[in-house]
């Protein structure tokens, strides 16, 4: 069995015992590099040494995959800064690993574990820990040390960004934000909670409104998978995944809430991005205007883009006439994205296709669904 295969099919148990890491493990590249010494990740892809991958077991192997995809999600290749390459690993492994192992994942020998910085940041962990030297010099490793391709924690290191233009890498790292905070919901409680709680810390940090709703949509449009007619990409290679059918959406539908919480600014900030985002889908969009019942609808096609939204209500709030209204239409849309206050009457039960709540106010949850608040884009 080839290295890559092998990787492969540990990802896929992966995704099936463990979908958090094995979803966002999808999300990177897999890169053989052999002047690494164990694995490593930048954010973009996980760069692995045949030699080293081929005496680890797939027990070891999926161990890994996760440890790497825990540095992509609590952020550190974005958060090194200045620090010293070989120590940045070593702070960053600790609490990794500790909570790796607790959730009952395997781990190659000579992986560091050490109980009392379970809790703590890796920054927190770096000052606390002594300068490296470098072993052939005698001298301290010179600050972010890229050219170090050695890993001290033996199960998985992590590089800084190597993305140079800063409006991009801030991009790239509000992306892998909306996908991790994805897939703890998608994961459905299966997470560990001590994993769960050191990634909120640093999923705390806002994510732009706007990231999670076009988040939202490609998952939508990408969960269109047929277990029945496997990826011929991967079945040569022994691994049964679902294939794509079609990154067509269905209909989509946008409500929007016309108790008079919406402003006009708001809602025109909202149609120019939900216009960005359904121009690369060969869709149609379905606005429902609804107070304590839906006052008017609106259809629109990729040729009406952007989107201009012409509200009719201001009375109370309800939110089962639109739910109703679908149903009565006789259709199933990909998703429905509701844009409202949240103060208002909820359907008792929840509805068959994925609906995400946009609203204007805080600390303010529906009672299923995906909710994110919004805010007006600078």
């Amino acid at each position: 069995m080839s290295t890559l295969n092998k990787i492969l099919k540990a990802r896929s148990i992966l995704i099936l015992d463990h979908p958090f890491f094995g979803g966002l493990a999808l999300r990177l590249e897999l890169v053989e590099d052999n002047r690494f010494e164990t694995m490593s990740t930048n954010g973009k892809n996980i760069r692995y040494n045949r030699k080293y991958t081929d005496a680890l077991s797939r027990n070891e192997l999926m161990g890994m995959l996760a440890h790497e995809v825990m540095h992509i999600a609590l952020g550190h290749p974005w958060r090194q800064g200045k620090r010293e390459q070989k120590r940045w690993n070593i702070a960053c492994d600790y609490p990794i690993n500790e909570n790796l192992i607790q959730a009952g994942f395997t781990l190659p020998k000579g992986a560091l574990v050490r109980p009392k910085y379970q809790s703590l940041s890796a920054e927190e962990i770096y000052n606390q820990l002594p300068q490296q030297q470098d072993k052939s010099t005698g001298k301290q490793e010179s600050d972010n040390d890229i050219t170090d391709k050695s890993d001290p924690g033996k199960c998985g290191a992590v590089m800084p960004s190597t993305t140079k233009d800063k409006q991009e890498e801030k991009e790239m790292k509000a992306e892998w934000q909306a996908a991790v905070s994805q897939a703890i919901q998608i994961s459905k409680g299966s997470l560990p909670a001590n994993i769960g709680r050191q990634i909120q810390k640093i999923l705390n940090p806002e994510v732009p409104w706007h990231i999670l709703l076009r988040d939202f949509v490609e998952r939508t449009a990408r969960n269109d998978y047929n277990w029945t007619r496997p990826s011929r990409r991967y079945i040569g290679q022994g691994i049964i995944l679902p294939s794509l059918i079609s990154e067509q959406l269905p209909e989509i539908a946008i409500a929007i809430d016309t108790s008079g919480s919406i402003n006009k600014k708001a809602l025109s900030v909202f149609a120019a991005e939900a216009s960005n985002i359904f121009s690369a889908y060969d869709t149609t969009i379905r606005v429902i205007y609804c107070d304590a019942k839906v006052r008017k609808e609106e259809i629109f096609t990729r040729a009406d883009f952007p989107m201009k939204l012409n509200p009719i209500g201001r009375g109370g709030t309800d939110f089962r006439p639109v739910f109703e209204h679908i149903k009565k239409q006789n259709i199933t849309p990909a998703c429905l994205i509701y844009f409202t206050d949240l103060y208002g009457t909820f359907p008792r039960q929840e509805a068959e296709y994925p609906t995400m709540w946009l609203t204007t106010t805080k600390n303010k949850k529906a009672p299923f669904g995906t909710t994110i608040i919004f805010k007006n884009l600078k």
